[in-house]
């Protein structure tokens, strides 16, 4: 009897993880299908961050508040090694040098060494202002994942985040959205 119980409970056991591995899959699935995910409830929303510094790649300090000039500024926190990165890049320099004139374009750079940082900017050619992000503020905003992207009001306020590969068709539609 003891021994039926204990088959009953690894069967169960192993069912119950089989699902769980299951749904996982199928969730990461279903975001690289639909293109990522707007977070509606990311804790970055509704926050204001203009007063985090970060540092230019000439190593001036400056804070988010002073380069929010535009009425929706898109900040792109992004690596050398995310391999997101590398495939939104290409869409985000031709929406940097289309862009509507009320929204601006940032790059915060992550968890990077500066050679393969400047080697990524060198192939990329981004022709907006590129700064450097501390980990520290990463945690401090639970920002967990790379690419990231922030859309944020001239106040410092957070409007949407977007966590995955953007590309300009969804850059433009969410613009629409938060107008």
């Amino acid at each position: 009897m003891k021994r039926l119980i204990t088959i009953l409970l690894a069967a169960i056991f192993v069912a119950l993880a089989s699902y769980s591995i299951y749904t996982v899959i199928q969730f990461n699935k279903s975001n690289e299908e639909s293109g990522n995910i707007v977070t509606h409830n990311h804790p970055l929303n509704d926050r204001q961050i203009g007063d985090v510094a970060v540092t230019s790649l000439h190593g001036q300090k400056k804070e988010i508040a002073s380069l929010l000039k535009h009425d929706i500024t898109i900040i792109n926190i992004w690596a050398s090694w995310c391999d997101p990165c590398k495939k939104e890049m290409p869409e985000l320099v031709t929406y940097g040098k289309e862009k509507p004139n009320h929204v601006g374009l940032i790059g915060f750079n992550v968890q990077d060494n500066p050679e393969k940082r400047d080697a990524f900017i060198d192939k990329y050619k981004p022709t907006y202002p590129m700064y450097t992000l501390d980990e520290a503020m990463m945690k401090r905003y639970k920002i967990y994942n790379i690419p990231t992207t922030l859309f944020v009001d001239k106040q410092g306020k957070v409007l949407k985040t977007y966590v995955g590969e953007l590309d300009q068709q969804k850059l433009e539609e969410i613009i629409r959205q938060i107008q």
